[in-house]
């Protein structure tokens, strides 16, 4: 079944029916002001945090996706009224006509009923705090029209996301006041910056309008039927106490082809909402901020281009995975539907892995996300799990909180810091590949030598953190040689403790290539030389005590007890995906292993719609392995197809060379190849989801807890740097793509370091890799292409063979 489609001229995703079977969500916002809404205009806005800044209520239960960011229209003539999306009045889909376009930083809202067409744009503009909704009403009949539009958001009752589940005394801390078309809410405390206040304006002067939620609602009532609507007048109340909201409404009198525009605007700060509502009154100052958010996509959008013979890669790369990629550094794990405010901070590894996908769309966000990363790694050289960032930033730790733009608590210094018991064995070792590329992306070498503290004290260079984590995982390692588990490695509910995890050496390894090439390239010979004897060491550890003879796959680890797991000895968990495709990601297995290896992956892990995590799926609890031995079977960590360590696979296959493979596991978790399976898929099909339920579980193929995964920015690296091959280095780029046998070539278009690559690339002879011949500007070249001038245009042309 189908429910939309892929409108890839405007870079938006155009919703036909919006009785999709879960709501379909957008990210509205690019700085500290962000809205996650859906297709039916349910959803909530928050500032800088949406767990302690919380503007609007949202209810946890996502399938009933209330309250949101509304617009009704009533004919006051007949008393007739619906809403602008279709929910929450929910018209009849045989009476009414109903359009979402989701696009980037945008979504558009349009109804056809009754001879009236609105439209509802909702954007957050750049340099201001503030959600506008752009509306339109237009009588597209052939008689006069009485029309009223009545806005409605819930405001939250605390600005702390929990206690609007469970905190009655936020009952009575908050109220409402009105002036001048603009609806004030208080808080009840006050920062100078903040000040405490969200408030509704209008574009136009309000006939009536409500602060209080029940005033508007009226007594067992909802949002589908407002009593306020209902009546076609708000009660105009406005106090202190109890649940409020913003209501304004305004009578519109339309001739036959005539149309109004106005806007209504939510935002936060005293005094802002009348001096916007003046700014937004004039329709150009509108565009003008619409426009810009398009044109700050554009920019990100134009510096990747592909076209491909694969529709679907050429349509996510270009437009949706970037995306996707650049909401996750941008708001971390924060919100979403599933995830409605209840974890701020950053997550160490979720973190570095994000931000390795957009240095060159993203630069100066990606050095952001790294110093914060470098300032929560403690001198030992692991880093926090889970941290604010605003805890080790210089620039805000010491303001005190009366001062501070955002309500979040900070801990004792003693919280902060986390001992060696609750440490992940991964976190700090992504870092040193985002490092690498940001640099190589930027030719920021300066950042390397940048002194940045620690978390428990004391200060060094980008350069020694570096070390410093590389030597951490060297020391912490279990008899065999390998890297200890520690609390959780990528995989949290693999709790190993005092044993060893095979995918935690393979990213050490991977980390010392990086580093290793870094050293090379700045001069340290010694550092080289030192850290390539620690690679050697963790190779040669690797390649004894975890490759499985009999299974012909590398093993995931050991328990306390020395016990292997991941072995064809085993019935439960007998085959893992982390600790195959980081073998070979990482150049650590040689050629013939790591096909065997990768064959092994694609005979028990592969399905149509992705690689599952592990296979079968444990059934027995086992402590000594961790708590994945009791989650239910086929979902999440046991046995699903979870999304995040896919690409992993296609960087292996392309390494390998088996271009073939790495499409056939690229296409199935593509996201974009599942538009016309929405009845399976449920969720939306331009995201890539946490997981997707496995061939254990009676759901197979149902994907689960959209937008907020690795997965996108795993996916958009892999595409763009190992399937189309192109790579940046410290002063060259590289052309080396792996692509299936079929494609008959490709285009890229390439911005690096303010010159543009207008990329072709030939396969002639029906290979997958293999660079026979390079052109630059027309000249025959050999190897990389060394960085050209900024501002040139440069044309070149792969023929593979």
């Amino acid at each position: 079944m189908k429910y939309g489609y892929f409108d890839n001229e405007n870079r938006e995703y155009v919703i036909t029916r919006p009785d999709a079977p879960a709501p379909w969500t957008n990210y509205l916002g690019t700085e500290k002001f962000c809205s996650v809404i859906s297709h039916n205009a349910g959803g909530y806005a928050f500032y800088n945090s949406p767990e302690y800044n919380r503007i609007t209520k949202f209810r946890t239960n996502a399938s009933f996706d209330r309250p949101g960011h509304y617009v009704y229209l009533r004919d006051d003539d007949t008393g007739d009224y619906w809403s602008i999306s279709w929910q929450p009045v929910a018209k009849s889909l045989n009476e009414a006509n109903y359009e979402v376009r989701h696009g980037l930083s945008y979504s558009k809202f349009r109804c056809e009923y009754s001879s009236i067409v609105a439209t509802k744009t909702l954007f957050v503009p750049k340099g201001e705090d503030v959600e506008i909704w752009d509306v339109v009403i237009r009588n597209t009949g052939d008689t006069p029209r009485k029309i009223s539009a009545f806005s409605f958001v819930e405001f939250s009752f605390s600005h702390i996301a929990s206690d609007n589940q469970n905190h009655q005394m936020s009952l009575y801390s908050a109220g409402t006041s009105y002036q001048q078309g603009v609806i004030e809410y208080d808080l009840f405390y006050n920062t100078d910056e903040f000040e405490g206040f969200y408030y509704l304006a209008s574009t136009f002067e309000p006939d009536s309008y409500d602060g209080q939620r029940d005033q508007f609602l009226g007594l067992y009532r909802d949002e589908s039927n407002p009593i306020a609507v209902e009546q076609g007048q708000c009660s105009n109340s406005a106090q202190t106490c109890y649940n409020h909201c913003g209501s304004l409404h305004k009578q519109f009198e339309l001739q036959p082809g005539e149309e109004v525009r106005f806007a209504y605007l939510l935002g936060i700060g005293k005094g802002n909402g009348q001096r916007l509502r003046q700014h937004y009154q004039k329709p150009h100052n509108v565009d003008s901020a619409f426009a810009q958010i398009q044109q700050h996509w554009q920019q990100r959008c134009d510096q990747f281009q592909v076209r491909s013979p694969n529709p679907g890669l050429d349509t996510m790369i270009n437009t949706w995975t970037l995306y996707q990629a650049e909401t996750c550094v941008v708001w971390s794990r924060f919100a979403s539907f599933i995830e409605v405010g209840g974890r701020t901070g950053l997550g160490y590894r979720d973190t570095a892995q994000d931000a390795i996908s957009v240095p060159h769309t993203n630069p100066d966000k990606t050095r952001k996300r790294l110093i914060d990363l470098l300032r929560g790694q403690v001198q030992a050289g692991y880093g926090l799990h889970l941290f604010d960032p605003d805890w080790f930033d210089p620039d805000k730790a010491d303001v005190a909180p009366s001062k501070s733009p955002t309500v979040v608590p900070t801990p004792s210094n003693e919280d902060k810091i986390h001992g060696i018991k609750d440490t992940c064995s991964d976190d700090h070792l992504w870092l040193i590949p985002t490092i690498c590329r940001y640099v190589m992306e930027t030719g920021d070498h300066d950042f390397i030598d940048q002194v940045i503290p620690y978390a428990d004290g004391g200060e060094d260079t980008v350069y020694q953190h570096m070390k410093a984590a590389l030597d951490f995982s060297a020391l912490h390692v279990g008899q065999s040689g390998i890297c200890k588990g520690l609390r959780a490695d990528w995989n949290d509910c693999l709790n190993l403790g005092g044993g060893e995890s095979a995918m935690v050496s393979f990213l050490h390894f991977w980390a010392l290539q990086e580093f290793i090439a870094l050293a090379q390239y700045r001069g340290k010979t010694q550092d080289a030389e030192h850290y390539t004897r620690m690679a050697a060491d963790v190779k040669e550890a690797c390649e004894s005590e975890l490759w499985d003879e009999e299974g012909g796959w590398y093993i995931r680890g050991l328990t306390q007890q020395g016990d292997k797991i991941g072995t064809a000895q085993q019935t439960e968990g007998r085959i893992h995906l982390e600790s195959n495709t980081l073998a070979v990601l990482s150049g650590l297995a040689e050629p013939a292993r790591g096909q065997q290896a990768m064959d092994a992956v694609d005979q028990h892990l592969f399905s149509d719609y992705g690689l599952h995590l592990n296979a079968p799926s444990f059934s027995t609890p086992n402590d000594d392995i961790g708590f994945v031995t009791r989650v239910y079977q086929g979902v999440k960590e046991n046995g699903a197809i979870f999304s995040h360590p896919n690409p992993w696979a296609w960087v292996a296959e392309a390494k390998l060379g088996r271009g073939d493979r790495a499409m056939k596991f690229y296409d199935a978790l593509n996201p974009y190849n599942q538009n016309d399976m929405i009845e399976k898929r449920i969720a939306e099909p331009y995201s890539y989801v946490q997981f997707v339920m496995g061939r254990d579980h009676q759901d197979h193929g149902r994907a689960n807890h959209p937008w907020l995964t690795g997965t996108s920015g795993w996916a958009y690296f892999a595409v763009t740097n190992f399937i189309l091959g192109i790579r940046t280095g410290f002063d060259a780029l590289t052309i080396d793509p792996c692509i299936p046998t079929d494609w008959p070539g490709f285009e890229v278009t390439r911005q690096w370091r303010g010159a543009r690559y207008v990329i072709t690339v030939e396969n002639p002879s029906g290979v997958s890799k293999g660079v026979k011949r390079i052109q630059l500007n027309g000249s025959a070249i050999e190897g990389d292409i060394l960085a050209q001038p900024q501002g040139t245009v440069n044309h070149v042309v792969v023929t593979l063979g």
